[in-house]
């Protein structure tokens, strides 16, 4: 089941090949958000005082990472207490001295407002073509209405 069901989005900034050329900012993965189920049995809706990380595989590699995480379904605000991303070691570790903060407007936490997404400031985190990352989010409190991608394979 993917817990993360809340990311939606990561960007690579990629330079310009030229001086000339501006750099890009470039969609390197992404889950189609959808509303949650209402079962209260789900692991989702149960989320409170927790962190929950998610492996995702890029597809195009560069040297700064933004992250979309997305409410665009919930019916009231959703808590972020922090995010970080990270190179992984296996399914549930992250390699010493990779873990960045990720920061909203210079704020470790934001509060999503229902409906609406949320874009990070640039992270300092270089990650070549088809190598993974881990993005863990702390919720400290319940979350009652998520937006979430039900079916990742």
């Amino acid at each position: 089941m993917n817990m993360l069901r809340s990311c939606a989005l990561i960007c690579f900034l990629l330079p310009g090949i030229a001086a000339a050329q501006p750099e890009k900012w470039v969609a390197t993965w992404a889950a189609s958000p959808e509303p949650a189920d209402t079962d209260p049995n789900q692991p989702i809706l149960n989320l409170q005082n927790q962190t929950v990380r998610e492996r995702v595989r890029i597809s195009v590699g560069g040297s700064r990472v933004r992250i979309c995480l997305t409410n665009e379904y919930g019916s009231s605000p959703v808590l972020i207490g922090s995010v970080t991303a990270a190179a992984p070691t296996d399914p549930a570790g992250v390699k010493s001295g990779s873990i960045q903060a990720v920061t909203f407007g210079g704020r470790n936490s934001i509060t999503i407002p229902a409906g609406a997404p949320a874009i990070s400031d640039p992270v300092a985190l270089p990650v070549a073509y088809g190598a993974e990352i881990s993005i863990s989010l702390y919720f400290p409190e319940r979350v009652t209405t998520p937006t979430e991608h039900a079916l990742a394979l």
